[in-house]
């Protein structure tokens, strides 16, 4: 399945869920390369997609499952029964395969998606779609890859909006996670170390003051208390979950 197909399926997907009334934002490499144009079609950057990945309501379970038989795909019956209260997969007679997330993104960290299914949006917004890129512990080259196609193509603001990346909104979820924080922290230096692999020094040098912003905000932010407390215990004990890979 050639990238412009799953695009271009993500994109019926969530209209035909608006139609329905089913509300589905797209999220991970389709959706990345949906909203960053320029960076998923770098030459460094540009990388193959192997499914969709969407975020919908856990109230909206049956009703998700009633739009993808209707657009023609069939459950996996077994990951549904036993996963079907959070997380929902799919596949079609051309070898697509759909993966929903109902309410909260669970992988190396719990990230609740609930309010960030905007209106008017085909996706995530930016942050978030960064954030579920960010919390992976153990980054791997398509992961970097779609980090900097996010930062070559959006600017941190601090506020939402089309072509931005809210600072504000990920240093308000870091502040309240020292897990997050660690992890996020960990992911942007390493983003910022690594871009000499996949990119020119223009390209570099734009991408290194975005991941400095967005330091420098998480560093800024008020700290909890628990965020706090649990700074003192540090790296000795685990802050992140390692998940098992769903079979494909």
């Amino acid at each position: 399945m050639v990238e412009t197909d799953l695009k271009a399926e993500g994109r019926r997907v969530v209209e035909r869920g608006e139609a329905a009334g089913v509300r589905l934002r797209l999220l991970g490499g389709v959706a990345i390369a949906l909203i960053s144009p320029r960076g998923a079609s770098h030459a460094q950057l540009a990388r193959e997609y192997a499914d969709i990945d969407c975020v919908g309501l856990h109230r909206d379970a049956r009703q998700i499952s009633d739009l993808f038989a209707a657009l023609g795909y069939e459950h996996d019956q077994r990951f549904n029964a036993l996963h079907g209260y959070k997380r929902l997969i799919f596949y079609d007679e051309q070898g697509r395969h759909a993966d929903i997330f109902l309410d909260r993104f669970e992988m190396c960290h719990t990230l609740d998606l609930k309010g960030r299914l905007l209106d008017g949006y085909l996706t995530l917004p930016a942050v978030d779609l960064l954030i579920t890129k960010l919390q992976i512990v153990q980054l791997n080259d398509k992961d970097l890859r779609d980090i900097l196609a996010l930062l070559l193509d959006h600017e941190i603001e601090a506020t939402e909006g089309s072509g931005k990346i809210d600072a504000a909104y990920l240093a308000g979820l870091t502040s309240a996670d020292w897990g997050l924080h660690t992890t996020l922290s960990d992911n942007l230096a390493r983003a910022r170390d690594e871009w000499p692999n996949y990119l020119n020094e223009a390209e570099g040098q734009v991408v290194a003051a975005r991941i400095e912003a967005l330091l420098v905000a998480m560093e800024r932010a008020p700290k909890t208390l628990a965020w706090r407390l649990r700074a003192r215990i540090g790296r000795r004990v685990e802050w992140y979950e390692l998940p098992d890979e769903v079979a494909r």
